[in-house]
């Protein structure tokens, strides 16, 4: 039963590099903080990665400062309006540590990636709400009944175990991975008849369905808003054919359903509705080039 995702950028940041250590002050007022992060410009032109671990840390590589917003504030791109340019194209390293693993799991440190944004890159910005093709989240089934594939979580978050994406995807067969951790793995399949294809599936571990949704905006590439009403944390897995991306008008006509959309369905018991909704959307009203101390 839960994935991730990659993408090759190219790098076009300024030469020089720079580390800084924030040391968060102590302040019941103040927003959550990491204890120490670094920041540094990458030039490598490499594979952009971030990861939010369960043990508190967060890692960024390679990423451009509109990817750390998006993934900060769960957005999907439609959701950022006058980003400069230069947030797309620059990217940066980002390690920073919280001062314990948070007992709701990773996802709790996007409110750190928060601040860090702000006294690093001196974001500012406001969140407003528009009227933008989207889908929502909600029961597949009249009587609210999920699917075999989807369950009240079974991992121990109030330990911070980590893995190493290698070592989820060695134990990916049998095993779940810890709390708020997610594998994804494609395989190949053959048929009676000799056909080969392709399948993904995705497991992750302590999910809300808050953040199950701005998971699945990736694959579907709108917005996603949860109106499941499920509270709690969840194990979700499920498996569909890989096939190449869909336009969006042809999914909104209901042409080529993606198999994505079909396995939610049949394994979760969940569907995703199109429809233009009202969402969240961040306004940057200015982001700077952090400059070392």
């Amino acid at each position: 039963m839960p994935g991730g995702v990659s993408r090759v950028m190219r790098s076009a940041v300024a030469t020089g590099v720079f580390a800084t250590l924030l040391m968060a002050p102590a302040s019941a007022a103040q927003e959550p903080a990491f204890e120490i992060a670094s920041v540094r410009p990458n030039v490598s032109g490499g594979n952009a990665s971030f990861r939010a671990a369960p043990n508190g840390r967060l890692t960024a590589t390679n990423t451009p400062v509109r990817t750390l917003i998006l993934r900060a504030h769960g957005l999907h791109d439609s959701q950022l309006i006058d980003a400069p340019e230069w947030t797309a194209v620059e990217r940066f390293d980002i390690e920073a540590r919280a001062e314990q693993a948070p007992a709701s799991g990773p996802d709790a440190l996007m409110p750190m990636l928060r601040t860090l944004l702000v006294d690093r890159f001196q974001l500012k910005a406001r969140a407003e709400t528009g009227e933008l093709p989207a889908y929502v989240l909600v029961h597949a089934r009249g009587d609210r009944r999920l699917g075999e594939q989807i369950r009240l979580t079974q991992a121990d978050c109030t330990q911070a175990r980590v893995m190493t994406q290698a070592e989820l995807i060695a134990t990916a067969k049998d095993a779940w991975p810890p709390c708020g951790q997610s594998i994804t793995i494609s395989f190949v399949t053959s048929s009676s008849d000799g056909t080969v294809g392709s399948r993904i599936r995705v497991r992750r571990s302590a999910v809300t369905m808050k953040d199950f949704a701005t998971m699945l905006q990736g694959s579907v590439e709108r917005p996603v808003v949860d109106r499941t009403g499920l509270e709690g944390l969840f194990d979700v897995e499920y498996t569909f054919a890989r096939q190449p991306p869909t336009a969006p008008t042809q999914l909104a006509a209901g042409a080529n359903v993606p198999p994505i959309l079909v396995a939610l369905e049949e394994q979760l018991g969940l569907k995703l509705e199109s429809e233009r909704a009202e969402v969240p959307v961040l306004v940057i009203e200015s982001v700077e080039r952090p400059t070392a101390n």
